[in-house]
């Protein structure tokens, strides 16, 4: 009789669920912003809990909370938060969230409805036209003390900070809550200040600058054409240039490279463009020349300033013919064209800049930025380099920056860059005690968790450890953590307190990794990397990576320069179109989109360390590639290396040229040292290019290949 009932039952059971019908249990948990929480800030991150078994999120805006008169709504959402890239109305706004599998059935009921109210800050004060960088600074004075506010440049109007600005910033403010800075579609011009930035705020909580123009008089970097090339002596560099033109400015000409401190005091380096590609590079396998000031003698001429650039001890010369345009950036010592420290909720929308000192949105040690609707890019037809540094640059956010919308065309680094600084270790206490380097990168806090990496092996400790107590001691921080290190770990714990600084145990924390960041329909054509991410939970999608000298979208370290890292995870990197990227020395076994682990190693000349790609690490995990548009790649088109439980789907080769740009080996997909790798169903029918390995397999386990 229990077994007929029991039969019953399951026949019951298996009818109530239809092929092809999936059935929603509980729903999402919201979080912030807190049900009928008021805010003033209008592109506010929303977010929720991640619900069991959801592998995609869907959301929803109205203005009633029966979601007949819905603003916006998103899917497809692969991370448990969203950023409006429009100002939301001021009013309810009701929001809700539903979660789904990978095939996009329903795997919840929406959640509960929550409601935040939109309000307008109660004040306005209104910047004159044309006033002052003084009364510019008077006036927001006026707003800060007095926030909520509103900080109104006049509409339309151009302002021109000019005169003798102290510091590296025209305005370098601090302790700001609830500041909307409306530009109004106004003008900044810095003028005779070609080294200043033109905005950093610090320690400040949800303040939001929109619809600026801001550019530079005289530019931040030089524009020369090639006008001869002697190549007599392979060993060194000797050509002679020319001034090019440049419109709107004080000179009709780019600044000068000789007898201009305000220039030459800042140099950094220089690259060769390509005028037919604009914000491109030359189609080369090197990305820069270590040209300095003293290599440069001027020439006698009538008019148009040129200058003989005779630099020994390089085979560069090979790389320069006549007609080739040579950049210049002075980034030394200068200030970016908008800086955060410690800011949480801070949204930069409709900004555009013709050009910045060194790179555009920076946000250190802090949380939640957005880049929304926002342009750096070339201004007209005499310019081919914007900004002398990075699109969107993230140092150790707990919430990563939300990137739409937006262009980085001409950039002289990378589009956006995410990261971590490494923590020297000085020296052991004991398996639960470490004395760290007093410096900016120790951002260590009660209750972080950390992983331990040491850089001459590419070895990252397996144990995840949490930080109990730090403390300055003697000029060194303190920290105590659990658990204790391993017996054998805590003994292979060797270097520590070493001058070169690249060679020390480092500490990477792991709670401040920019996660939940999302890079989304957005163009890059940049020097250097499209993307490069050492970050978790977060989306790089839709976008278009046109002619980035090395790698679109980029998944590593840096241990032998800039101890940038470290590894990522939970990443998805889906319906992006790559187009003729990574053809620089970046790009060597590199793919368009390219993911490794690096140690560090001494091939380089002089014992100069350099980028080494890791024997054995698996700590990149959980990356998919997916239905990504891969052109003319240069040498590879996927690079999955040093990552386990990755899934390669879905993605199109195609070519245009009838070779590569890179020597050696070329593959369509190259894993090399990966476990769980999936490869499903990638089509290399459009790329006719030979030869071509389509998937290449090194060191790999458990890889599973679907044609």
């Amino acid at each position: 009789m229990k077994k007929a009932i029991l039969h019953l039952i399951i026949i019951v059971c298996t009818a109530c669920f239809l092929p092809g019908e999936s059935y929603a249990q509980g729903q999402p948990v919201l979080s912030t912003p807190a049900h009928n929480n008021t805010g003033y800030v209008r592109n506010p991150s929303f977010t929720w809990q991640a619900f069991t078994n959801g592998y995609s999120y869907e959301i929803q805006l109205a203005t009633d909370a029966s979601f007949t008169n819905i603003i916006t709504t998103r899917s497809n959402l692969n991370i448990t938060r969203f950023v409006p890239v429009s100002q939301l109305p001021a009013g309810n706004v009701y929001w809700r969230v539903k979660a789904k599998d990978e095939a996009g059935a329903d795997v919840s009921n929406w959640s509960d409805t929550f409601t935040y109210v939109v309000a307008i800050p109660p004040r306005t004060y209104t910047i004159p036209a044309h006033a002052t960088l003084q009364a510019i600074k008077d006036t927001m004075r006026k707003a800060i003390t007095n926030t909520p506010a509103i900080l109104a440049f006049t509409a339309g109007e151009t302002y021109e900070l000019d005169g003798n600005i102290s510091g590296l910033f025209a305005i370098d403010t601090a302790n700001i809550n609830d500041l909307i800075i409306e530009g109004n579609n106004a003008q900044i011009v810095i003028k005779n200040n070609a080294h200043v930035g033109f905005m950093r705020i610090q320690n400040s909580n949800r303040v939001t600058v929109r619809r600026l123009t801001v550019d530079w008089d005289p530019l931040p970097h030089s524009l020369l054409d090639v006008i001869s090339v002697n190549k007599t002596d392979s060993t060194v560099l000797n050509v002679n240039v020319r001034l090019r033109e440049v419109n709107g400015k004080m000179s009709p000409y780019y600044p000068a490279i000789y007898d201009n401190a305000s220039f030459t005091d800042h140099w950094s380096w220089s690259y060769l463009i390509d005028t037919a590609d604009p914000g491109s590079l030359k189609k080369i396998d090197n990305n820069t020349f270590g040209i300095v000031p003293a290599d440069i003698t001027p020439l006698a001429c009538k008019g148009q300033p040129e200058y003989n650039i005779y630099h020994t001890g390089t085979t560069s010369g090979k790389y320069f013919a006549v007609g080739d345009v040579l950049s210049i950036v002075a980034r030394d010592n200068v200030g970016p064209l908008l800086s955060t420290s410690n800011c949480v909720d801070f949204v930069c929308d409709s900004i555009t800049n013709y050009t910045s000192p060194i790179g555009c949105y920076y946000s250190y040690d802090g949380s939640d930025m957005k880049i929304l609707n926002c342009q750096s890019t070339l201004k007209d037809a005499s310019r081919f380099v914007s900004a002398n540094a990075d699109g969107v640059h993230c140092r150790a956010n707990a919430i990563g920056p939300w990137v739409e919308n937006s262009t980085f065309i001409g950039n002289a680094d990378d589009g956006v860059a995410l990261y971590n600084k490494g923590i020297f270790v000085k020296s052991k206490v004991s398996n639960t005690t470490l004395l760290l380097t007093n410096n900016v990168f120790m951002n260590l806090k009660k209750g972080h968790i950390f992983r331990i990496f040491t850089p001459k092996t590419g070895k990252v400790m397996s144990t995840n450890f949490t930080v109990d107590t730090v403390y300055l001691q003697s000029g060194s921080y303190r920290v105590q953590f659990t658990p204790a290190i391993p017996a054998s770990d805590y003994d292979s714990l060797v270097d520590m307190g070493l001058t070169d600084l690249q060679q020390n145990v480092q500490l990477y924390n792991a709670s401040l990794r920019n996660e939940r960041f999302m890079i989304s329909n957005n163009r890059f054509t940049v020097r250097a990397r499209g993307a490069i991410i050492r970050a978790a939970k977060g989306m790089v999608e839709n976008n278009q990576f046109y002619s980035c000298s090395s790698a679109g979208v980029a998944l590593y370290n840096e241990p032998a320069l800039w101890y940038n890292g470290l590894y990522s995870r939970d990443v998805w990197i889906t319906n992006n179109d790559l187009r003729d990227c990574a053809f620089d020395n970046l790009g060597a076994d590199a793919g368009s989109i390219n993911v490794r682990l690096n140690e560090i190693d001494s091939a380089g000349p002089n014992n100069y360390f350099i980028d080494k790609m890791s024997a054995w690490s698996l700590d990149h995990a959980n990356i998919r590639i997916t239905n990504n548009t891969i052109k003319n790649f240069a040498q590879h088109g996927i690079s999955l290396f040093n990552a386990a439980n990755c899934t390669i789907k879905n993605n199109t080769f195609t070519s245009a040229m009838p070779g590569f740009y890179r020597t050696g080996t070329h593959y369509g997909i190259y894993i090399n040292t990966t476990y769980g790798t999936s490869i499903i169903s990638n089509n290399f029918t459009g790329d006719t290019r030979t030869p071509m390995t389509q998937i290449q397999r090194v060191n790999d386990t458990a890889t599973t290949v679907v044609p």
